[in-house]
């Protein structure tokens, strides 16, 4: 019997709601995930990120000071001495490693291959600043960067085809701003506000400027260091001395899953693939956790100059 044109549109029009709301569902969070070391002897374990081959970079690899880097084979090596001492990382459309260096109160720009150190700057509006602590870009290759040493600010460094074109404080009177990262859809931005377990957030214009700031969540323990999105919108945050990694829902402000960490003073986190990689200073050692999720994308596409 053939099928009335009613009743297969009907159909068709079921399976595409269907087809949609199997793209909509979230990666199930893990009930349990254990972690496993991958690199020893950190000085301070801080800032790690990945670029596309898979070359993982951190700050203070044997002593402070340093970068260093683990090839996608296992090989762990100092891969540059900044001068300074970076704390923050994160790499651009072109692979270049961007450095919040707190020691150097710079942002630098490494090159991958040559790692010739670049400052892209030293202060704004002629103020230098006390000592930058995390960074994170946006996906037009906008760097935003925040200051605390104690009482900080927000910063925003606009990029044209990877040319410096203005400084900029966003915000400024946190208490103690630390770990930062731009929403997926790019219509927001979060920052991790130590002093008071909180996290804040902003409205973030075309133009980067913030506005409504609010409280997304406020955690009874201290505190809230490195934070990242996965690719379902859900922010993770380093717990610093609570030893774990916890999952947020930006959206409800709820607390989703808390993962032990594997240690304490844990500082940061960074994704490849669907596991998480985590920085825990108080092991001197960065570990993985198989979470099954992946991150949010966060690199810029690369733009001629």
């Amino acid at each position: 019997m053939l099928e009335s044109p009613l009743t297969w549109v009907s159909s068709v029009s079921m399976l595409l709601i269907g087809m949609a709301a199997a793209l909509c569902t979230a990666a199930t969070l893990p009930d349990k995930v254990e972690p496993e070391p991958v690199v020893a002897d950190i000085a301070f374990a801080e800032g790690p990120i990945f670029d596309q081959a898979g070359n993982l970079y951190f700050v203070n690899y044997v002593s402070l000071g340093t970068i260093g880097r683990r090839t996608p084979d296992g090989t762990v090596s100092v891969w540059v001495h900044t001068g300074g001492q970076a704390n923050g990382l994160k790499v651009d459309g072109e692979g270049n490693v961007i450095v919040a260096d707190y020691g150097g109160k710079r942002i630098s720009r490494i090159h991958p291959l040559t790692r010739a150190i670049e400052v892209l700057t030293d202060e704004c509006d002629g103020q230098p600043y006390r000592g930058p602590n995390d960074v994170c870009l946006d996906l037009a290759g906008n760097i935003y960067f925040t200051e605390d040493n104690p009482i900080g600010a927000v910063y925003r460094i606009a990029m044209e085809k990877g040319e410096v074109k203005g400084v900029s404080r966003l915000a400024d009177g946190l208490a103690f701003p630390n770990g930062l990262a731009v929403s997926p859809d790019q219509k927001r931005l979060y920052v991790a506000e130590s002093d008071t377990n909180r996290l804040l957030c902003w409205d973030l214009g075309a133009d980067g400027t913030l506005s409504n700031k609010r409280i997304v969540i406020e955690f009874p323990t201290p505190t809230l260091d490195g934070i990242m999105f996965d690719e379902d919108g859900r922010l993770w945050i380093a717990r610093w001395t609570s030893k774990t990694v916890d999952v947020v829902d930006v959206e409800k402000g709820e607390l989703l899953k808390s993962y032990p960490a594997g240690g304490d003073e844990v500082t940061n986190l960074c994704w490849w693939g669907t596991d998480l990689y985590v920085t825990v200073a108080g092991q001197r050692s960065i570990h993985r956790l198989p979470v099954g999720v992946r991150g949010a994308e966060i690199m810029p596409v690369s733009v001629p100059r």
